[in-house]
């Protein structure tokens, strides 16, 4: 599309900046309405999954818990039942028991009082199973055997155990015998013909697992992912447990990440194979084997994983189904299995994302499949399993989790779940019930004093990023055929193709948005006014990464989308081949015209250009180029170390920004969207926001002249200052026609060096274990576990920092008040005003408010990690791992002992600064 920048009207943009002054508004509603933050939903707020261990809940704890965290921020909660306490086994309550079922009903109603969400997983642990789910419907593995049998021979042997799916013998002349009746009681007895003969059986080991971390009343054997006879027999355990249910309806029911360990066949796997695929699979056993042509071996076990992938999304769907029938939505984790992702995902209401340990941007190719189901499947939301191991226990700390946060938000998710909460009783001594991984979100989690603080800046995030809708500039289509077509071991999760992560770590990295499409959903899209129309959204281009394979329907609608005005891109050339072996013949035949219909094309070796009717078509070896060259939207801030997700709103679009890179940015930065007048967001704090510097050019500088239309050639394209620290981030609300009045964002500079509050320092511990009496003074900060005091080294909690000092006898427009180190999140007050809590790195707050000249008081109240005090446990030998199942386990599953851990520094370690600010002159 022609780039979206706008005819730019300066003078009117900076009578509007400076019609208002000040930076801290104090009222929301007395803002004008442009600049006052949407009002939260429970959805808004960030949810947590709430582990029942061993359903051992009671009604007072339920509603003590549920009021915490309704007052910290939470949003809603995902129950969870796992695995109990030893020593509390009284108190256990088999899942789904008429008690059980009391304490669902008082936990749904106490939701409803509080406005607290309420979801529920279809099971307890994970995956789905339990003690109704005999060996006939639980997950099976498949079992190949061969045997090589000579003419004449009286062949006799024991078949593996499992249940027999088919025997069939080939002979070296070519012909085929089904010997399944042969068959009685796993035994073979068979006289072979005259020839050579193999045999090959197939048989279903079943079950292939147990329900992983199962609660009470939970135990059994896992259930059949491709099954949807299995799934209803499954589910009507709940239909039962429900019938006289007249509570609150769970929000949601979810599925967790795709953990059906070794399921590779369903008792009907070969009529449905043969349904779908257009051939009997029994005649092509020697492939399935591994046996023969690399090609046709690729050929049929691609056809059997597209079959395995067709049954579990036939799975999903009829589970969504019933979701839906019982007044509820689903919510899934597609992750993990050995299917289209996409569709999976796409097949949920709320498609759902894991984020396990690591944030760099080497994974959004992965975590990017979640919310692209959720954009062009029309969803609303994109949620996310979050902060799994982030770190070790008790040694995670806002700052990491507000990074991570970041990160989530920037790959499309806009609904974040916590990994998560234990539920702990009061008389629980600490630290409480504990899950088994990281990060314990709760009470006794060690995060929870400031949490209220994280809460509130996901929730003013993700009141825009549910706000509006996705605004994503390509489609890139899944190559999941390439995938398929693999001769090696028959089932394996699907790896995301080296091909589609090149293409979309390019369009990442130059600022392209971009949203996956599988061949079933690409089906649906349509093209208006030479824009691709998927899911309610629209998108410039469709990109295909190097793809050998593509179905000739994809092909077909590929070409049907260019005549109707898309532009259509091909990294390096047009697939060659259709994948699988059903009818491949006429497929091949009906592939070749396709072709034969696209041409020769215009060009060379490294681009070639076909137009058909109003769109385009491209093969080209540098997909970064052509997008250039054509025009296609892009946001170039992104070479500043910058990274975005966009939504459109009514008047304009919404910028979720973060700075990822190492260095600050203080700079006017392009943006790629049509922007008259913009205002800036600082999630961090309720009361910071203001209209935006913007620098509007005459002519859009992203395109070449030659391709820009008249109208284009009339437009002009905006830089916005943006000043960010690294780490740091915002919301930019930008308007397409409209000049917005109110309150100015505060751009500043230092004028002078940063000044070193030095002096005494009086420390008291005010909230912790163990306790710790009296004063320390100190001159000099550093990590308080160095203080005289041995009880230091094993204090979790916080410690009061004061100081008195002169104010700096420099002229400022404001004062920039910086920690320095802080381990691991404060709360600041100056001369008895609160100023909120400093949680995440860069520690800094302007002050200059209430600085006040001569002498000042500062109080920063410190609170550390609880990682020193779980270490002091574990070398005195301290029971606090007290559960069945995995226990507490270590990031790398092994027994935690923290025994060993060093001493993590803790307190206020400084320099604390202050450097004088001057205001920057509106341009």
């Amino acid at each position: 599309m022609a780039i979206r920048f706008h005819i730019a009207r300066a003078a009117l943009a900076i009578a509007a900046l400076v019609a208002f002054s000040g930076f801290t508004v104090q009222s929301q509603n007395s803002l004008p309405p442009e600049f006052r933050w949407p009002m939260p939903s429970r959805e808004n707020r960030p949810w947590t999954r709430w582990w029942w261990l061993g359903s051992a809940v009671d009604k007072t704890n339920l509603t003590r818990l549920l009021t915490a965290y309704r007052d910290a921020g939470i949003g809603g909660v995902e129950i969870c039942p796992i695995y109990g306490a030893k020593g509390y086994e009284g108190r256990f309550i088999e899942f789904l028991s008429p008690k059980w079922m009391e304490m669902f009903t008082h936990t749904a109603a106490e939701c409803k009082r509080l406005g607290l969400g309420l979801d529920v997983t279809t099971g307890t642990g994970w995956p789905f199973g339990g003690p109704n789910v005999t060996p006939e419907i639980a997950s099976g593995k498949v079992v190949l055997k061969r045997y090589d049998v000579a003419g004449g021979e009286q062949f006799k042997t024991e078949l593996p155990q499992g249940q027999l799916q088919c025997l069939m013998a080939y002979s070296d002349k070519a012909e085929q015998l089904n010997l399944s009746d042969k068959v009685a009681n796993n035994h073979l007895e068979w006289t072979a013909p005259a020839g050579k003969w193999r045999l090959y059986t197939v048989l279903r080991s079943s079950p292939a697992q147990k329900v992983k971390r199962a609660a009470p009343g939970g135990e059994g054997n896992v259930l059949d992912p491709y099954s949807i006879k299995a799934l209803d027999q499954y589910l009507a355990r709940f239909d039962k447990a429900f019938a006289d249910y007249q509570g609150e309806k769970p929000r949601s029911w979810f599925h967790d990440s795709f953990e059906y360990y070794g399921a590779q066949w369903t008792p009907d796997f070969l009529r449905e194979f043969e349904s779908r695929r257009g051939y009997d699979l029994r005649t092509q056993l020697p492939a399935l084997f591994g046996e023969g042509p690399e090609d046709t071996v690729a050929r049929v076990k691609s056809d059997y994983r597209e079959t395995i992938s067709d049954l579990h999304l036939a799975y999903i769907e009829r589970w969504t189904e019933w979701c839906h029938a019982h007044g509820s939505i689903s919510r899934n984790q597609a992750h993990g299995s050995p299917a289209n992702l996409v569709d999976i995902y796409a097949a949920a209401d709320i498609p759902e994302t894991e984020l396990f340990g690591s944030v760099e941007e080497k994974h959004i190719p992965m975590n990017k499949f979640s919310s692209s189901a959720a954009h062009i499947a029309g969803r609303k939301f994109a949620s996310s399993e979050s902060f799994t191991w982030l770190t070790e226990h008790f040694q995670g700390s806002l700052s990491q989790v507000k990074q991570a946060a970041d990160y989530l938000f920037l790959s499309g998710v806009n609904h974040i779940f916590f990994h998560g909460i234990p539920y702990s009783p009061a008389d629980a001594p600490w630290p409480g019930w504990q899950f088994y991984a990281a990060v314990n979100f709760g009470p006794q989690g060690g995060l929870w004093r400031d949490l209220p603080e994280f809460n509130a800046y996901i929730t003013r995030c993700e009141s825009f990023l549910q706000s509006g809708a996705p605004d994503n500039d390509i489609l890139v289509y899944y190559p999941i055929y390439d995938v398929w077509n693999d001769p090696s071991e028959l089932i394996r999760p699907n790896p995301v193709p080296k091909s589609l992560t090149n293409v979309v770590m390019m369009l990442w990295e130059n600022g392209y948005s971009f949203d996956y499409v599988s061949d079933r959903l690409l089906a649906k899209a349509e093209c208006r006014s030479h824009r691709i129309v998927l899911g309610g959204n629209e998108y410039e281009a469709v990109v295909v990464p190097d793809c050998r394979l593509m179905p000739e329907t994809t092909l077909k609608k590929l070409i049907e989308l260019t005549r109707d005005g898309a532009r259509v891109v091909f990294e390096k050339h047009l697939p060659a081949d259709v994948p699988g072996m059903g009818n491949l013949e006429l497929r091949h035949a009906g592939f070749r015209q396709l072709q034969e219909k696209i041409g020769e094309g215009d060009g060379d070796a490294h681009l070639k250009h076909w137009k058909a009717g109003e769109g385009d078509m491209f093969v080209s070896t540098n997909v970064q180029a052509l997008l250039e060259l054509i025009g296609a939207n892009r946001e170039p801030f992104t070479r500043h170390g910058l990274r975005f997700v966009r939504r459109k709103s009514g008047e304009g679009f919404l910028y979720f920004i973060a700075n990822r890179s190492e260095s600050a940015v203080d700079q006017y930065v392009p943006f790629g969207t049509v922007v008259e007048s913009a205002i800036v967001f600082d999630p961090r704090f309720e009361k910071r926001m203001g209209m935006a510097e913007i620098f509007h050019h005459p002519v859009g500088r992203l395109t070449p002249r030659s391709l820009l239309s008249d109208a284009d050639l009339r437009t002009a394209c905006a830089d916005i200052h943006l000043q960010l620290q690294s780490g740091e981030s915002c919301i930019v609300r930008t308007f397409t026609n409209k000049v917005v009045k109110g309150p100015i964002w505060p751009y500043f500079t230092n004028a002078g060096p940063a000044q070193q509050v030095g002096g005494t320092w009086k420390v008291d511990f005010i909230e912790g274990e163990p306790k710790i009496s009296g004063s320390v003074e100190v001159t000099e900060l550093r990590s308080w576990t160095d203080f005289d005091q041995s009880e230091l080294k094993s204090f979790a909690g916080t410690g009061r920092y004061t100081i008195t000092f002169e104010r700096p006898e420099v002229k400022a427009d404001d004062w920039m008040l910086d920690l320095g180190k802080v381990c691991e999140s404060a709360r600041v007050k100056l001369n008895g005003h609160q100023l909120g809590a400093v949680w995440c790195a860069p520690y800094r707050e302007k002050v200059g408010e209430w600085l006040k000249p001569g002498k000042n008081i500062l109080e920063v109240e410190v609170t550390n990690l609880a990682a020193n005090r779980i270490a002091d446990f574990d070398r005195r030998k301290v029971k606090w791992k007290y559960f069945y199942d995995i226990n507490v386990a270590s990031k790398r599953y092994r027994s935690l002992d923290a025994s060993d851990w060093p001493l993590v520094d803790s307190g206020l370690l400084g320099p604390v600064t202050l450097t004088p600010l001057k205001k920057t002159a509106i341009k």
